[in-house]
């Protein structure tokens, strides 16, 4: 795509694009926009990209994702189907594997036969739904515990290598043009007649279109932008990563609480060979919180242990935050005027639903260059 005379400034040192935040969201919104030609920058206040939200997500590429009549799910289906294409353009390993989301003892069967019909109605194509005794589960999944009687087969789901996808897109969006500050945080900003000048540790930066992507910090970031949205809340979610499981597919109990802030958790294979369990979800005491307790560990092993026949070594213990949004659900806000895109209160299943997001931030820039 051509540069865009109307949109773009032959001054070096305005950027078309300035990037708020490098983590998952913000370096693929960045990745998709160096196609574009755009002059970008992204401003990450850590050393390092991916170090926020999406150090401390389990690397799980959603299919369900309630209520299906949201924006998160909507765009967390489409991202879905973008991965495969992203991963296979840099190079990163992915699985796609079902999700087997399973009830133990007969009384839960109705529930069980409720989610299937549900799920058929909202899922189709890539997605299919089958419901399957216990035996035909542990055909696809030996380690399944003998207390599991029946349980839905869900396909599409995948796991990712989340380390190697952020430097991977780091590193290709770098050789396309795309200047990263790290250590740079932003700390203000103010209109201008080109678009905005960002305040940031480093010195202003100059834009003329802003992509709000700071996570935990979007809320912040959008009031400096002159739009209120409501505070975030810190959802903590702790995990617990197993060696030697083997595990094959994604595993999850139901019935899942359609009221809930979390889809529960899951046992789920990572493309290391290890085994993720987790998250669980509750308020951290502040967004820079990341402390565990063993309740925390012992909620795990009381979810999700009796759905297996073996343990395995834990080696870990890790920690996410994300943000909870004051609307339950993703809010991405256009601001025609200031050329300001917000992307505030991207929780789970945002890892899912990045390439889609970069594709409709790169409507909105496109949009503004007209």
């Amino acid at each position: 795509m051509t540069r865009d005379a109307a949109f773009l400034s032959e001054d070096n040192d305005i950027f078309d694009v300035a990037v708020v935040g490098a983590g998952i969201v913000g370096l693929v919104v960045a990745h998709r926009l160096s196609k574009t030609g755009r002059r970008v920058c992204v401003l990450e206040k850590d050393q390092g990209p991916g170090r926020g939200v999406t150090a401390g997500q389990a690397s799980v590429i959603h299919v369900v994702q309630l209520p299906f009549g949201s924006q998160k799910s909507r765009l967390a289906m489409r991202g879905n189907l973008m991965y495969d294409d992203l991963c296979e353009e840099l190079g990163v390993k992915k699985m796609r594997i079902p999700a087997l989301l399973v009830v133990r003892g007969w009384p839960s069967v109705p529930v069980l036969f409720f989610a299937y019909l549900y799920l058929r109605i909202n899922l189709g194509g890539p997605f299919s739904v089958h419901l399957m005794r216990g035996g035909s589960l542990r055909k696809l999944e030996p380690l399944l515990s003998e207390s599991v009687t029946a349980g839905i087969v869900v396909n599409g789901y995948g796991t990712v290598d989340v380390p190697s996808l952020v430097q991977s897109l780091v590193e290709t969006s770098t050789e396309r043009g795309v200047s990263f500050r790290f250590g740079c945080e932003v700390t203000g900003a103010e209109p201008s007649i080109y678009g905005t000048n960002l305040k940031t540790s480093e010195g202003i930066v100059k834009a003329r279109f802003v992509v709000n992507a700071a996570g935990l910090y979007s809320d912040e970031v959008a009031e400096m932008l002159g739009s209120h949205m409501g505070k975030l809340e810190p959802g903590l979610g702790v995990m617990a990563v197993y060696a030697g499981l083997g595990v094959r597919n994604v595993v999850a109990p139901l019935p899942v609480n359609t009221g809930s802030r979390t889809k529960g958790g899951a046992i789920i294979p990572a493309t290391d060979g290890t085994t993720i369990v987790g998250p669980t979800l509750r308020v951290a005491k502040s967004k820079e919180d990341r402390s565990f307790t063993q309740e925390d560990l012992d909620l795990l092993n009381g979810k999700f242990g009796p759905l297996l026949s073996a343990r395995g070594t834990q080696s870990r213990v890790y920690v996410g935050v994300r943000p909870l949004s004051p609307t339950r659900d993703f809010i991405i806000e256009f601001d025609a005027k200031r050329r300001v895109v917000n992307l505030v209160g991207i929780e789970s299943p945002g890892l899912t639903a990045a390439p889609a997001i970069a594709e409709v931030v790169e409507k909105h820039v496109l949009e503004a260059a007209l």
